[in-house]
This record gives structure tokens, sequence and C-alpha cells, in this order.
């Protein structure tokens, strides 16, 4: 797709009035957020704050300040002559957050599973359930549902703040290329068995299981997200 024909497509996600119970600056951020960690707005789009402001009828001022909060969080960078633009990811930048999601999110789980509360336990077996059904239904919304809130859960647990909000920042990087794999042969049903191998930890609250079984999981999605690059770089979002 072409410059134009992406801004095209960001000019048609972007329609709409904003939420009346939001600050303009709120509305315009939440919702460029949202088009670009979906993959609605997609890698390599440039973000045209006039046309923007022409759609939405409101200042360029809200606009600027949306764009830098999501240039702060990573999810938009400047490109000279271009603007605000989606970046690219390579192979090796995947390589590299893959690998930093793998160090923190075991760390993550080791901490979870000492930290373990019935409530939680509760919320993991819930929540693998919620997976194992949505698999069998082949409803891959659900399915990518599911994870998320597993990886959150967990990453909550760990009850360490600046850790999570570390791990976000390395989730939300890879987002696209994250709920695309869920479509290459056997990733989603690999996902739910490691995934379940994980939840068996923490329910019995050994730690060092818990973190080699999150590292191991990370680690093999990773290593098929970089084989598949190509493949998954050219898929529409879910």
């Amino acid at each position: 797709m072409n410059a134009e024909g992406r801004e095209a497509e960001v000019r048609e996600v972007l329609l709409g009035p904003p939420p009346q119970r939001e600050t303009i600056a709120d509305a315009v951020h939440r919702r460029l957020r949202e088009a670009v960690l979906t993959g609605r707005i997609p890698m390599g789009a440039r973000i045209n704050e006039l046309e923007l402001a022409s759609a939405w009828q409101i200042s360029r001022t809200p606009i600027r300040d949306a764009l830098r909060r999501l240039g702060a969080e990573g999810l938009l960078q400047a490109a000279p002559g271009r603007g605000m633009v989606v970046p690219m990811l390579r192979r090796p930048d995947l390589e590299e957050l893959y690998g930093l999601r793998e160090a923190l999110e075991g760390m993550a789980a080791r901490r979870a599973a000492e930290r373990a509360t019935p409530a939680f336990q509760v919320q993991l077996n819930t929540l693998i359930k919620t997976y194992g059904g949505a698999l069998k239904q082949e409803d891959l919304g659900r399915v990518v549902a599911a994870d998320d809130a597993l990886h959150e859960a967990v990453a909550q647990m760990a009850q360490n703040r600046r850790l999570e909000e570390a791990i976000n920042v390395a989730r939300q990087r890879v987002r696209q290329f994250h709920g695309k794999s869920f479509r290459l042969r056997g990733r989603a049903r690999k996902t739910f068995r490691e995934m379940a191998k994980l939840v068996a930890a923490i329910r019995t609250r050994d730690a060092p299981r818990a973190e080699t079984s999150m590292r191991e999981h990370l680690a093999s999605l990773g290593g098929e997200i970089a084989s598949a690059y190509d493949e998954l770089l050219g898929m529409p979002p879910l």
C-alpha cells in the first residue's frame, strides 16, 4: 500500500465524534492508540494532523498532544519530512523485544507464583478455561483476549509497578505481530499448552518452574514470529 493509501485508511479508521465523557485530547489519544495497537493503522502509515483536525472539526492542539503522548509510548515516531508515523518493526527488532519480554515476564511469573492469592488462582483457572473454550470454537478474537488477560494478570500479581509498566511497553510494541501470530498453523494450541504449564506451576507455587514456563513460552513464540516475519507482515489485522 502506498503512502496515500495508508493515509486514506487512517482517515477511515478515525472518523466519528469523540466520546462526550472524555476530553478531546484524551479521545484522540485513545482512538489513535487503539487503531495502532490493533493494526488498523498499519506500520509505516503517516498520521496527518491537518486531515484529522478537519475530519473531527477540532483544532490541531489536542491532536499534537495525542501524537506527543503516543511518541513517548513508542507507538509513533518522527520521520524526516513526513511528520509522525507508525514505526516499522524489523525481524531484529522483534527478536530483541521478545528477548526483553522473556526476561521481564519470566521475573513476573516467578514473583506471581510466590505471591499468588486464592482469588488470583481462581482468576487464572477461569482464564485458561476461557482460552480452551475459545480454542474449541475456533474464536481467535476470544483466544487473543484470553491470552492478553493471562499475561496481564501475571504481571499485576508480580506486585511491582515498574516491572508491570516495562512489560506493558514491550507488549504494546509487538502487539500487531502478536495478534496475527495466532493465525500461524498450530500456534494457538501451542500457546494454550504453554500457558497451561504456567498456570499449573503457579497453582503449586513453584516459582522457578513458573519462571521457566513463561520464558520457554515467549522464546518459542518469539522464534516462530521471527521465522514467519514476512508472512505475518502481509496478514490483515484480526
